[in-house]
């Protein structure tokens, strides 16, 4: 197979925490948190048309097309990572708990202190000019802002740690890792719980974590009081996501290619595993103990998939209660995760060529045994507890019908979309772990799955673009009307602006930007301009030009 860079390479740099997107045509693919959007190149959309089914997992007609295809597999495990790992949804929501958590309290700021941005430099000179004596009119200014930032905090340091934690730990309203994930936890739980469990049922009780954080700051416990030393991962969540995304995506090339197979060797040499593609594979060989492959069909890559998804997917705080909170981070940081099941790999030596069949039973084995040393919970117990949360929940119950037909409430569309996503993802991940552990085995047919094509199809991104053309557009479903997909995807979108606008309010200096070019094919600005400010206004009670930008003139 003749491969081509412009076929198979993402655009990695693009899912920035703050992405400044234009249309997709000089990049070959890529996954936008912050848009929830699946973007291809104009040539890869074009080359994967060749498909005999539309977005099926035939054999392709062509070479090229096996490679588009491969990269459209490659940003579509980002989906998952966002949409169906306990982190990715957190990062996800994270988002949308920035503006939800603070809404109450900036209509109080508008109330005490006026329509002023942005709030967090307001709040740093009026404290500087006044002291503690503004404690108490900044009391709801200082909630806001302190929440927007430790969501940015959680974050850069979440993704990537050693590149981030230097300036961080000197910013003075970084108090340390764990306020962090606590903060961004407690925030989602009580967004889901206001969905589906407002009397805290089966979602953990993030009321009585407050002694627990007070008592661990108090003790001076590490990475839980200001200034506190931080305990860093070998590597942290992007290059554990672009790891495994790669490492699927070169398993289905090797499998669907009809010429002679690569070495691991070869795909280095043609530069398919450098960079943040093979950071972590790599610190997986150094603290396992391991050696380079020859084969990508190894058991090694076999098992640092596996240590991959146990490494995403953490399971206290949500949806297990904490119960050890010292141990918190260690829990719950993707990055800490990945370093210690590494670890335990190189205890546990014979793992190393302990799957051959990519099965199920496999998976829950090795599972087992590596849950079972690093003592985190076994996968299976968080897919069980969020399974059975529909025979409890009737609100839950009523918002997977709401799955089942596309037909949302029109309140919170986009928590309602992903939360009934990630259940449906857990359900069947629950089911077959082995597909969902390594899909490019299974969709390159070097192992039969019948289940395969169907789990495939049902889990693919609900939203992206056209190629060649500005803006995003929603899949077609064949089980699903298109009035009520178009409606969905509608509500969606419709509250993008209203997300974006806060967060510019509460952090970004200069005047408010109403930038939508990424989600519309025909972008009118004057059209986008009304429909920030309207979208503003509904919430809010003012208009974006009633605002007073701190550092413009008179400001």
């Amino acid at each position: 197979m003749a491969l081509r860079h412009e076929l198979l390479d993402s655009n990695a740099d693009k899912r920035e925490l703050t992405p400044a997107f234009a249309a997709c045509l000089n990049a070959h693919g890529m996954y936008e948190t912050m848009r929830f959007v699946l973007r291809l190149s104009p040539l890869n959309h074009s080359l994967i048309e060749q498909f005999e089914t539309d977005q099926s997992i035939s054999v392709p007609v062509s070479s090229e097309a096996i490679q588009a295809y491969s990269t459209y597999i490659h940003e579509t495990i980002h989906w998952w990572q966002h949409v169906g790992s306990t982190s990715g949804r957190l990062l996800s929501l994270s988002y949308l708990a920035q503006s939800h958590s603070s809404i109450e309290d900036l209509r109080k700021v508008l109330a005490t202190n006026g329509p002023i941005k942005p709030l967090k430099a307001y709040t740093d000179r009026v404290l500087m000019q006044e002291g503690d004596a503004a404690q108490a009119k900044l009391a709801s200014a200082n909630t806001a802002v302190n929440n927007a930032l430790d969501v940015e905090y959680y974050k850069h340091y979440a993704l990537s740690p050693r590149e981030n934690i230097r300036w961080m730990i000197e910013e003075k309203h970084f108090q340390c890792v764990g306020h962090g994930y606590f903060i961004v936890y407690g925030q989602l739980v009580g967004l889901l719980a206001s969905m589906i469990d407002q009397e805290f049922s089966v979602l953990p009780d993030i009321d009585s974590w407050d002694a627990e954080i007070a008592r661990l700051s108090e003790e001076k416990v590490e990475g839980y009081y200001w200034r506190s030393r931080v305990k860093l991962p070998a590597v942290g969540m992007r290059a554990v996501y672009e790891g495994q995304a790669r490492f699927v995506q070169l398993q289905f090339l090797d499998g669907a290619s009809s010429s002679e197979r690569l070495t691991m060797s070869d795909w280095r040499e043609r530069g398919y595993l450098s960079g943040v593609y093979v950071e972590a594979f790599d610190a997986f060989l150094k603290l396992s103990g391991a050696e380079w492959p020859e084969r990508l069909d190894d058991p090694l890559v076999a098992l640092f998939l596996l240590v991959c998804d146990l490494a995403i997917n953490p399971t206290r705080g949500m949806p297990i209660e904490i119960e050890n909170f010292e141990e918190f981070i260690t829990d719950v940081d993707v990055g800490l995760r990945f370093t210690r099941i590494c670890q335990a790999v190189r205890e546990l030596p014979h793992l190393q060529t302990a799957i051959t069949e990519f099965s199920r039973e496999q998976y829950l084995s090795v599972a087992d045994e590596l849950t079972e040393l690093t003592g985190y919970d076994h996968p299976m117990s968080a897919l069980d507890a969020i399974r059975g949360w529909s025979g409890k929940l009737p609100d839950l119950a009523a918002l997977m019908e709401e799955y089942r037909t596309f037909e949302y409430s029109p309140v919170n569309v986009p928590i309602r979309v992903f939360l009934s996503h990630f259940v449906a993802f857990c359900q069947d991940k629950f089911a077959h772990p082995e597909f969902f552990c390594w899909p490019g085995i299974y969709m390159s047919g070097q192992r039969h799955k019948p289940e395969a094509r169907t789990l495939w199809l049902r889990h693919l991104s609900l939203f992206s673009d056209r190629g060649d053309r500005n803006g995003v557009y929603p899949r077609k479903w064949p089980d699903r009307s298109e009035k009520a997909v178009m409606e969905t995807f509608n509500r969606f979108y419709g509250s993008m602006a209203l997300y974006d606008l806060t967060r510019q309010w509460i952090l970004e200096d200069g005047p408010f930007v109403c930038d939508f070019r990424w989600l519309a094919e025909h972008y009118d600005q004057d059209r986008a301009n009304k429909w920030g400010n309207d979208s503003f206004r509904q919430v809010y009670g003012v208009t974006l030009e009633d605002f007073q930008i701190l550092g413009a003139e008179g400001g």
